[in-house]
């Protein structure tokens, strides 16, 4: 996955946990678009100051998934769930044989990531 991506995906979930601040300017660097000078301007603080806010929040956060791991294991789940739902969209244009294997294996697999929630 793209860095920038990541670090979205990241915010999305630890946000709330950085300052008020760090928060800020990674939302408008990573959801917004902002460059570094439009979001300096906008804070009333130096081009570099962003930087460091930018480096500090990422860094931050990936701390946080390193040690709780939500992102990822959300991630996985969704994978999981998108794979069961192309199975089962197979299924209209195959046979009862077949279509039984299939609506088993899906099954299955509903139960795995319910377990892991």
């Amino acid at each position: 996955m793209e860095e920038y991506a990541k670090v979205a995906i990241l915010l999305d979930f630890y946000g709330q946990l950085l300052t008020p601040r760090q928060y800020q300017i990674l939302d408008l660097y990573y959801n917004s678009d902002y460059t570094l000078g439009e979001i300096a301007s906008q804070l009333n603080i130096s081009r570099q100051g962003v930087y460091d806010g930018v480096k500090k929040g990422k860094t931050t956060l990936k701390e946080f998934e390193k040690k709780l791991g939500h992102a990822k294991r959300f991630l996985k789940h969704e994978e999981a769930l998108r794979k069961i739902l192309s199975d089962l969209r197979r299924v209209k244009s195959l046979d009862e044989t077949e279509d039984e294997e299939i609506i088993n294996s899906c099954i299955e697999k509903l139960e795995k990531v319910i377990k892991e929630l």
